[in-house]
């Protein structure tokens, strides 16, 4: 070994862009807009200008649900934009450009609702969207390059994912899938006031059974959905175990805001609980099985899912539940979710067909 030799530097990890957090973050800013100006019915006939919002007293009666639920909508969009810009501006100058996007983006909504006959524009909720957007670039900009760049986001991506993008985008969306309410819990695709009753069930039921075997196809279905997007060295069961707890946690977040912090768990009934844990032992049993015996599981557990969410009488409790759910608070978003909950399983279901396809290809 000659005296000129030298140790290899250690290089830094590399700052580059990240072009799903850019989407991430423009699909979230179209998100705000639509849940901000639905149902677009603007009347300009109003005799307020665009402005007077800004100049408004302070409301006399303020609501912490309504400050609060603000800023909770605002934060994962400074949280995203530091992300998208990343690496350009960093620091406090990404914190700086969340704030002015946020502002600027609230002050333009608000305007627009001075013509909305079912929206009330306010100085109040403007500064609540910018504290919003300011906590969580706050957030963004004390992590790490290598997640600001997305390079841990990517490999673990492609390490449990491989190449396919669906099994990524049935995961994040499964949680607000399930926020709006269904016939049973985990339960989706629920169409049951297009169809006629049936004369086939005319008879008395014990609905409780019927939650239990609703709740248990529906995450069996979901469950198998998911794990099959993932490569066979995947932590499958830790994944599908934090989305379990993940999904829990936003239900019930949005439960309290609806309904009031004491019927956060409202939903959580025992046939739901046990449902939930007897699926999930069979789920996990499951997973141990054959590809092709878990595609056939799956597509029966869709099925399945769908008859008795269809088809079967409508729990009575369910039905007062989903009538106060319909005229109470966060109506716009409620009605996006619930076009999430009908579409999901059809997602699902075509991921299913294609990874079978691609199965058999091989």
């Amino acid at each position: 070994m000659t005296g000129n030799f030298q140790r290899p530097q250690r290089l830094n990890w590399p700052d580059l862009p990240m072009p799903t957090a850019r989407m991430a973050c423009f699909s979230y800013i179209l998100l705000i807009i639509y849940a901000s100006i639905y149902p677009f019915n603007f009347n300009v006939s109003v005799g307020a200008t665009y402005l007077d919002w800004i100049f408004a007293p302070i409301p006399q009666y303020i609501t912490s649900f309504d400050v609060f639920t603000n800023i909770l909508g605002y934060l994962p969009l400074g949280f995203l934009i530091v992300f998208a810009v990343y690496p350009r501006l960093k620091s406090y100058r990404a914190l700086l450009l969340s704030i002015i996007i946020g502002a600027f983006l609230s002050a333009g909504l608000e305007s627009l609702q001075t013509w909305l006959v079912t929206r009330i524009p306010s100085n109040v909720d403007w500064w609540a969207n910018i504290s919003g957007v300011a906590i969580g670039a706050l957030i963004a900009i004390t992590l790490d390059p290598a997640w600001l760049s997305g390079s841990i986001f990517q490999r673990k991506r492609v390490e449990w994912f491989g190449v396919r993008s669906s099994g990524i985008l049935l995961l994040m969306a499964f949680p607000w899938a399930q926020i709006y309410p269904q016939t049973a819990w985990l339960a989706m695709g629920g169409l049951a006031t297009k169809w006629p009753n049936s004369i086939l069930w005319t008879s008395t039921f014990n609905f409780a059974t019927i939650e239990i075997a609703t709740t248990m196809l529906a995450w069996i279905f979901a469950g198998i959905s998911i794990a099959l997007t993932m490569r066979k060295d995947a932590p499958k069961l830790v994944l599908l175990f934090c989305l379990l707890i993940t999904t829990i946690i936003l239900k019930a977040l949005f439960s309290g805001m609806q309904f009031g912090a004491d019927k956060s768990f409202a939903w959580l009934t025992p046939p739901a609980l046990w449902g939930m844990i007897f699926s999930t032992i069979l789920l996990f049993g499951a997973l141990q099985l054959n590809r092709v015996y878990l595609y056939l599981i799956g597509i029966c557990a869709l099925l399945g899912m769908l008859f008795l969410v269809n088809f079967f009488p409508q729990n009575p409790y369910y039905l007062v539940t989903i009538q106060e759910w319909r005229q109470g608070r966060l109506l716009h978003f409620n009605h996006l979710m619930s076009w999430l909950a009908w579409i999901w399983p059809v997602a699902a279901c075509l991921s299913l067909i294609k990874g079978l396809k691609l199965k058999s290809s091989i």
